[in-house]
């Protein structure tokens, strides 16, 4: 998609995810209007509005782009029997952007989630077990737009968001919100196929028979077989996922690892706001640094103005050795902290996603892990064979932290012992949580006995 019609659209996206409540709700005083319910009904109202606005404008350019790629990946086979290398290299490149536009607004879906789950990102983990993201122009979502006009007939205030269109949740088709019944994950019934699956496992459910359940499969095809395992496999995950989060303990569907979810909630301080003040900066002179507490370093760069690849010279000649995160990098993060919820003006969040403002950042591993060792707590880098061991039990997906195929342990005076994990990385670079405070989360989980952290936390 052209640039010009992509970022135009994308302004939709941001102001409906945003700010479309406040600017339509005629209460500006919050105080009052979380002590009054009908006002606060209003404000309800009106922002899941701006949340429908987004989500119908994320249908349309997801359409659009996915097509494109479509279309793109026919030309680059084309290319390639050709052996063009010019064109191959130029459709790369548009397979890329495309591919970019496609989690920017998958991204932009995501924030209306963080919402709905009150930012809580251990519960949002058990939504993600590493499947492939879905092709909308593929999927029918007739029955998702019916059920969303039907459900906010019977619940004005409340809102539905297509699971689909996100980046993460990977069970269930839809999330449903009203303030009388919180939140809830469905699935819903597309296609006669589908409805008539459905109706035998309500059946087989309901006779508890194992005569039955073999009857009935010896009347299906093998077409209709597969569909039937299909269906039982997705209301399996979204029994089990509900199970866990409701009692706060059982299988994580990407790791397939135990897990719990720990409810007593630990602040994080952040640095957003030094993030802000970097933006403000670099807008006047080009660019501006920051190192945050000693161990983070962070640069913003105005690209017409000043090269950021004067970052990487500055993390070298400081001797860190860890990778250097673009902030647009995040886009790809599934459970990563979306951009859109950011405190920055919506120009600046343009800014980036555009790359007409860059955000860089690293850390200096080895500086921060020595500060645990004033917290008493023992640290060391795990040897290549221990990292491969550990991440054997990950099921081939990416498992803990490890730099040049080491991993790092911590360890308290208990004895109780950690991995550091993908996900602490995660909340640095695009929830701008500090080192300190992420620190002080690890240290609270060793407190409680907890003996591996992966990517949990």
């Amino acid at each position: 998609m052209k640039d010009i019609v992509f970022y135009r659209e994308l302004k939709i996206l941001i102001n409906g995810v945003r700010s479309y409540g406040i600017e339509h709700c005629s209460y500006k005083n919050m105080a009052s209007l979380m002590a009054d319910s009908d006002k606060r009904k209003d404000f309800t109202v009106q922002v899941h509005k701006g949340f429908f606005i987004a989500q119908k404008n994320a249908i349309f350019l997801l359409r659009k782009i996915l097509k494109e790629q479509k279309l793109l990946n026919v030309d680059l086979k084309q290319a390639r029997r050709e052996k063009n290398k010019d064109k191959i290299h130029e459709i790369d490149d548009l397979i890329k952007k495309a591919k970019y536009q496609e989690m920017v607004v998958r991204k932009s879906m995501d924030s209306i989630a963080w919402q709905l789950f009150n930012y809580d990102i251990t519960v949002m983990r058990r939504l993600y077990y590493g499947q492939e993201l879905i092709d909308i122009t593929d999927s029918n979502l007739d029955s998702e737009l019916y059920y969303i006009d039907e459900y906010v007939k019977e619940n004005p205030e409340g809102f539905v968001l297509i699971s689909d269109l996100t980046s993460f949740i990977q069970v269930g088709d839809i999330v449903t919100f009203t303030p009388q019944k919180g939140l809830q994950i469905g699935e819903l019934k597309a296609g006669k196929t589908n409805y008539e699956m459905f109706q035998i496992i309500e059946n087989i459910v309901k006779e508890n028979c194992p005569n039955y359940l073999i009857s009935e499969l010896n009347k299906l095809d093998k077409k209709k077989k597969e569909q039937l395992s299909r269906d039982i496999r997705q209301i399996d995950r979204s029994i089990k996922t509900c199970k866990t989060i409701n009692e706060g303990k059982g299988i994580d569907l990407f790791t397939g690892l135990s897990v719990t979810i720990d409810k007593d909630e630990i602040p994080l301080g952040t640095f957003d706001h030094t993030v802000n003040e970097l933006l403000e900066k670099c807008t006047k002179k080009g660019h501006a640094i920051s190192v945050i507490e000693g161990c983070l370093l962070i640069g913003v760069y105005e690209t017409e103005k000043f090269p950021s690849i004067a970052f990487e010279a500055w993390a070298k000649g400081l001797g860190i050795n860890m990778p250097i995160v673009d902030f647009r990098q995040t886009m790809f993060d599934p459970l990563g902290y979306p951009i859109f919820l950011q405190p920055f003006k919506e120009d600046y969040i343009l800014d980036i996603i555009q790359g007409k403002k860059v955000v860089k950042m690293t850390i200096d591993i080895n500086a921060w892990m020595r500060t645990f060792e004033n917290d008493r707590i023992k640290w060391r880098w795990l040897s290549e064979k221990e990292t491969a061991r550990i991440n054997s039990k990950f099921k081939g997906k990416s498992g803990i932290f490890s730099l040049e195929k080491k991993g790092i342990e911590i360890e308290n005076e208990n004895g109780v012992k950690q991995y550091i994990g993908e996900g602490v990385f995660s909340r640095i670079f695009t929830g701008f949580n500090t080192p300190s405070s992420i620190k002080k989360l690890l240290i609270a989980i060793m407190e409680k006995g907890e003996s591996e952290l992966y990517n949990e936390k």
